[in-house]
């Protein structure tokens, strides 16, 4: 009887037949010959339905599909092949470990490609860059090998099946395996060859791996390269040579990066000749006086590697190092010395179009807008990347935590149940953590499994400086496997720390590491890991904080501002780059027809998914920047500047550079502030009186040019009110119905309803404005945002927030030229009355609110108005915070100042939610044709403001489906609510809060021309 699931899917031990050891990565064209490009393929429901392809006719099987590799089969065909599911920290089946599902699909790839020679002094070997999940080989009908380990490189020798001529090549690909319990990162499944495959021909004599690591003295003056080499075939010596950069600071565009390889362009500096004799240990090469390489800075050297016989070279290499130097020292991560501060993202692999499955040009973009927004360092949340992509990371100057593809958040499934529950006996709890979130990595069926995780990071990456941590993986406890990746990791790599978010206390790992933890909470963790002398052993780093889901994250500024308050803190890596949204097309439920969408769990049927909990980024599913990142960027200046009327602060925040590298502009006559050379954390203050200084690049800087804004600084200006001249010589009439009071003067109609206490009309020099908002003219909803959604919403919601209705009590009329008085009216919670205040160039809504009632919320999302605006206007300006959107805990990137449009342009979110806000708004105008205008204003204080034309927005999934009137309305607030990470992470902090109180505030509408 022959099992169901073959035993090599459901055996942890298997990580691999006759797969290579895993060596460090350099990239050769005259070396890797690419086999990409459309294959013939098949899906079967399961391994038992595939066919044997050492028996198979694959001239019969030229009628099946092809697919694009590198691809995921689920993106292809049409949803032919299957859907892509979205799970977060559940499995998509059940579990049954180690089994996967006996209904597994199992794709059937192959191949043509021609070798013209067989020629015997050639190694040939096949190499998959990320299979997903587990792959057999075949050549020419041959089984070569097996691997697991979907992020990981897998390489085969090949020599003993290809044929001169047209080979074959063909590949199993499974769904699921055993390992799949260990790949349970939050994103989508899908499965394929999804990374290149290429044939590689080494000659029988070459350098089949090495290792280039570079170190300093005590001085960090001199440093010495320690080569590992391991040499295949026959050979007399290897020949060392290391040239010196070319200008890392020269303009580069992103085709130049693409094309770049590691051969040098300028004379060698160091050159060596090392006897085959002492390759056999680790070979030691003085550098004196070396430039150092910092995320900042990204000095690189290059370096050729020759394998010499007979006085001739048979094979080189060509790489390139940068001397850099991680340690812990006192407490700190140190760079080459000096303490660092992380300012970091987290970044999944993904690709709006082909998932995981990323063009190089488009993750090189992405980094290059992340060093546009100050960002120094990339956590590979939660696998090793593609291998080319470090290269960039070297070049451009990025930090990195290289995490291994380990994530078993699933079987925490069953404790996160229990934890819920009151549990008197800690120990008790204990045990069950052990059990279950820790089941895996305690489990001696998988140690395997584990180390071969932890062995192919290493050797693959260890020869970037840009990688200063390895990382153990994500969210999988902590047990005993780990604590064996640790052992192995220092032994394969002792020059690079450990981080594991998992080991709580650090045992294992070089660093405190936690997740979405808040202000107070970091302070508690602080304090109790700090002796009385505030000396620490380890540093705190945030491997995952402000959760960027939607409109936010909010707090940014907060939490910066204690990274630097103690240097136990050593910064963090927002949660995430960018949301994973897939292009795809939906029916529309408002018009019944197809749009594009980017869809998120749920949205291809999935019947187990996580929602859209993957549209969590600081950039949109098109790798566009948020409000977020544009409010990250500001966050994480290197420079910062201060204002005072009369002096700017400028404190330099790089860690190793100085303040050469930038002009500092004095933005209000254009000229350039001299300011002196400032060495890192070095602070000045000098006498200048200005509203604003910028601090733009002196000249090209890498992929940056010449110009751009890395940091600025603003004073805060007075309050800015334009004043009009009120002359009363005008007569204001009344009228009053059973329903209706009705005040006009010369310039003004206003028509009240006293039954529902609202402004029907309100008419100011002949132009439209009334209640948006019928039943209430004070208003406390806003469209949920993604963090509201965590707990804000529903309690809002329970308060009945969103049905606010008012009940008019009392109407008194004062009737004179000055205006009237009225009404009195009673909303839930509050005594309100409103003063309807008649001028003679407009209006003025006094509104006094004392909070009543019993059963009181403690907060509000917003207290202001909502007006509708007439059809003619042609633009509107304001002075305040622009021109993007801002709210109380995300404006710090929006400057001060006149702004302008002619259309509604507020962000559009993945998710519709809350969005368009203008915080800190002095005055708002109303333009129209004829050049008159309706400004609003707030008496004595700043206000927010919104136009807009959306409406059901919470019912809406996708941005397609909200709804639009036909006509613009204006939100103005006293109050709005600011936005937090609670979607996954800390809630808003109570300062911005709308707190349930006693409110009086004036709105000021006035007609001019």
């Amino acid at each position: 009887m022959s099992p169901i699931v073959p035993l090599f899917l459901r055996n942890p031990h298997c990580v691999q037949e006759n797969r290579l050891p895993t060596r460090a990565y350099t990239y050769d064209p005259n070396i890797f010959h690419s086999l990409n490009g459309q294959w013939f393929f098949k899906l079967f429901h399961s391994p038992t339905e595939s066919p044997d392809l050492t028996k198979f006719n694959f001239s019969a099987a030229k009628i099946w599909d092809t697919i694009k590799v590198p691809s995921h089969w689920q993106l292809c065909g049409n949803g032919k092949y299957g859907l892509p599911g979205y799970q977060n920290l559940q499995y998509p089946y059940q579990l049954d470990i180690p089994n996967p599902p006996t209904v597994n699909p199992t794709g059937v790839y192959f191949h043509n490609f021609y070798c013209e020679e067989k020629d015997p002094t050639i190694n040939y070997r096949i190499r998959f860059e990320g299979v997903d999940n587990c792959f057999q080989l075949y050549i020419n009908q041959h089984y070569v090998g097996l691997s697991k380990g979907s992020r990981n490189s897998s390489e085969f020798v090949v020599d003993n099946y290809l044929i001169k001529g047209e080979n074959i090549i063909s590949v199993k690909v499974y769904k699921w395996s055993d390992s799949s319990y260990l790949e349970d990162q939050d994103e989508w499944r899908m499965s394929g060859i999804f990374r290149d495959v290429s044939l590689l021909t080494l000659p029988k004599t070459h350098i089949e791996n090495f290792q280039v690591i570079p170190s300093f003295d005590s001085e960090y003056s001199d440093a010495t390269l320690s080569l590992n080499l391991q040499i295949e075939g026959k050979y007399d010596a290897v020949k060392f040579t290391l040239y010196d950069c070319e200008d890392p600071h020269r303009p580069v565009d992103a085709s130049e990066l693409l094309q770049e390889t590691d051969k040098a362009k300028t004379d060698p500096i160091k050159q060596i000749m090392i006897p085959a004799e002492k390759l056999k240990e680790t070979v030691k090469i003085a550098i004196r006086n070396p430039k150092h390489w910092t995320a900042e800075d990204p000095y690189l050297y290059k370096y050729r590697l020759q394998v010499i016989f007979n006085g001739m070279a048979l094979h080189s290499v060509y790489n390139h190092v940068g001397f850099r130097q991680v340690e812990l020292i006192k407490g700190n991560i140190r760079i080459n010395g000096c303490r660092i501060m992380f300012k970091g993202v987290n970044r999944h692999e993904h690709h709006p179009l082909y998932g995981r499955s990323v063009p190089l040009e488009f993750a090189l973009r992405d980094l290059i807008i992340m060093k546009k927004h100050n960002i120094n360092a990339v956590r590979t949340s939660h696998y090793p990347n593609d291998p080319k992509i470090y290269n960039f990371f070297d070049r451009l100057g990025f930090y990195v935590i290289d995490e291994a593809d380990l994530e078993t958040h699933g079987v925490q499934t069953g404790f996160n149940v229990y934890n819920n529950i009151e549990v008197e006996l800690p120990e008790t709890k204990q045990k069950y953590y052990e059990q279950n979130v820790c089941y895996l990595s305690s489990n001696p069926e998988y140690t395997d499994a584990y180390l071969d995780r932890a062995s192919q990071l290493v050797l693959r990456d260890i020869n970037h400086p840009a990688v200063v941590f390895w990382s153990l993986g994500n969210e999988s406890g902590y047990g005993t496997n780990h604590q064996r990746m640790e052992k192995l990791i220092r032994k394969l790599d002792p020059s690079r720390l450990i981080h594991y978010e998992g080991d709580v206390n650090a045992i294992s790992t070089d660093t405190y590491s936690v997740m979405y933890p808040s202000l107070d909470a970091m302070e508690v963790w602080r304090k109790s890991h700090t002796n009385k002398n505030r000396e620490f052993s380890k540093p705190l780093i945030l491997c995952e904080y402000a959760h960027a889901m939607g409109n936010g994250p909010g707090n940014l500024k907060e939490y910066e501002d204690l990274f630097y308050s103690n240097n136990f803190y050593q910064g963090g890596f927002i949660w995430e780059w960018t949301n994973h949204g897939i292009k795809s097309n939906a029916l529309n439920k408002n018009d019944g027809q197809m749009h594009e969408i980017y869809a998120y769990g749920g949205d291809f049927g999935e019947e187990v998914h996580d929602g859209l909990f993957l549209m969590d980024g600081l950039s949109n599913s098109k790798h566009n920047e948020t409000p977020g990142l544009i409010e990250l960027k500001k966050t994480y200046e290197p420079v910062v500047i201060d204002l005072t009327d009369s002096q700017i602060i400028i404190k330099n925040r790089n860690d190793f550079k100085t303040t050469d590298y930038l002009k500092f502009v004095n933005v209000d006559d254009n000229s350039t502030i001299q300011v002196p050379s400032l060495k890192p954390n070095q602070s000045i203050s000098i006498d200048v009186q200005t509203t604003a200084v910028s601090a733009v690049l002196k000249r090209d800087y890498g992929t940056l040019k010449a110009g751009y804004e890395i940091s600025w600084g603003q004073l805060s200006p007075k309050l800015r009110v334009p004043r009009f001249s009120i002359p009363l010589t005008e007569e204001t009439k009344f009228e009053e119905t059973s329903r209706f009071l009705m005040a006009t003067s010369q310039r003004m109609h206003l028509k009240f309803d006293k039954i529902l206490g609202i402004v029907e009309d309100l008419r100011i020099g002949g132009k439209s404005l009334s209640n948006k908002i019928d039943g209430s003219t004070i208003t406390f909803w806003r469209p949920p945002t993604n963090n509201d959604d965590a707990k804000d919403t529903k309690y809002w919601k329970d308060f009945n927030m969103h049905l606010v209705k008012q009940n008019v009590k009392d109407i008194e009329i004062q009737k004179n030229f000055r205006g009237f008085l009225g009404p009195l009216v009673f909303d839930w919670g509050f005594d309100t009355t409103q003063e309807y205040i008649i001028r003679t160039n407009g209006l003025s809504v006094h509104t006094i609110m004392n909070k009543s009632g019993r059963y009181q919320p403690k907060y509000l999302p917003r207290l202001g108005y909502e007006f509708w605006l007439g059809d003619n206007y042609d633009h509107f300006e304001w002075y305040g915070r622009g021109p993007g959107e801002s709210y109380p805990d995300k404006k710090c990137s929006q400057k001060f100042g006149f702004f302008s449009s002619q259309n509604i342009d507020p962000f559009v979110y993945d998710y519709p939610q809350e969005n368009g806000n203008h915080t800190d708004t002095h005055y708002v105008k109303i333009c129209y044709k004829d050049n008159s205008a309706i400004t609003i204003s707030e008496k004595g204080k700043k206000f927010n403001f919104k136009i807009s034309d959306e409406y059901a927005v919470e019912e809406a999934r996708h941005p397609d489906e909200v709804k639009h009137y036909e006509k613009n309305y204006i939100r103005l607030d006293d109050r709005m609510q600011g936005l937090g990470s609670e979607a996954c992470g800390t809630p808003v902090l109570d300062k911005y809060r709308v707190e349930m109180k006693d409110y009086d505030f004036t709105f000021n509408i006035d007609f001019t021309t």
